[in-house]
């Protein structure tokens, strides 16, 4: 017997769904844009706030100078008896002043500037430090070294604003999870439609197959095959635009705040995995045409 899928027009004269393959790409464009972009916030931003999440600031903010580097001194002194503290590092002039350029310029970062001292903390992942206790004890050096009393030690450890960014980072992930889902609905949508109207359009021939003995599973083979093809097509077609798409936003944001936070990093390895889009587009296609055509004859007279 001849391909089951030669009883079929040709697909350059198959009004009904020649342009499937076309809409199908747009439909692997999407989804693809959204993978892409939920693994590179993942995997960019989710290894900075980790980093973030074991460390702490303090700014000893002291205008006489040698207060405050007795004040150095004592804070230093306390962090390293603290359990749960592994290291503590003074950043210096150069460093202060690369932190500082985003706001005040280059070269603006004068001597006769106040300037505070900062000192970078590392937590022990593994052990919680009590930092309120930490706090009440770095208030009374504040404290001792302020005749108002009015504090000039600072502890930041960054979890208000982590936390305001991790639920950003939430957001965007399940949003592009939520347009995944969406696009993926509606391409069964759109190729149950192609399916049905492809049927409709061939439907004497469907007739003539049926009368001629041809069983349902041979009908629906030829329309599974065909939606499998346009699915490839198509997600092939859309895997194309979506990887020009990301080179052509990591190229223009090359030096978008370079100075002030690092661009996340392509996951390559992950973004590897889009490479099976246009496969799931093809069985997506081929299992919903099939579906729909056994659906169809299993109600035709």
């Amino acid at each position: 017997m001849t391909s089951t899928g030669h009883f079929l027009p040709d697909e350059k004269n198959h009004e009904a769904t020649r342009l499937l393959p076309y809409v199908m790409a747009v439909m692997v464009y999407l989804s693809a844009l959204a993978a892409m972009g939920g693994l590179m916030i993942n995997s960019g931003f989710g290894q900075w706030t980790e980093s973030l999440n074991n460390r702490l600031t303090i700014q000893i903010t002291t205008a006489d100078h040698n207060k405050r580097e007795a004040q150095v001194g004592d804070v230093s002194r306390i962090l390293q008896q603290t359990p749960g503290i592994d290291s503590v590092r003074r950043l210096n002039d150069d460093e202060i002043a690369e932190l500082l350029e985003p706001w005040l310029g280059a070269g603006n970062v004068t001597d006769d500037l106040p300037v505070p001292a900062i000192l970078d903390v590392r937590l022990n992942a593994s052990l919680k430090v009590d930092l309120d206790a930490l706090r009440g004890m770095l208030a009374q050096i504040s404290d001792q070294g302020s005749q108002k009393g009015s504090g000039d030690i600072y502890l930041d450890d960054h979890q208000q604003w982590l936390g305001r960014f991790i639920r950003l980072m939430d957001t965007v992930k399940y949003t592009a999870l939520g347009i995944l889902v969406l696009v993926v609905l509606a391409t069964i949508c759109i190729v149950i439609f192609g399916t049905k109207a492809s049927m409709a359009e061939n439907r004497d021939i469907i007739e003539i197959m049926h009368h001629l003995g041809a069983q349902d599973g041979m009908i629906a083979r030829a329309y599974q095959d065909r939606f499998m093809k346009y699915g490839l097509k198509g997600g092939i077609m859309g895997l194309i635009l979506a990887f020009i798409t990301l080179g052509a936003l990591i190229y223009l944001s090359r030096d978008l705040a370079s100075d002030l936070v690092d661009r996340p990093d392509v996951p390559l390895s992950e973004i590897g995995l889009l490479f099976v889009v246009p496969v799931c587009a093809a069985f997506i296609s081929m299992l919903t045409a099939r579906i729909t055509v056994m659906r169809h004859l299993s109600r035709m007279v």
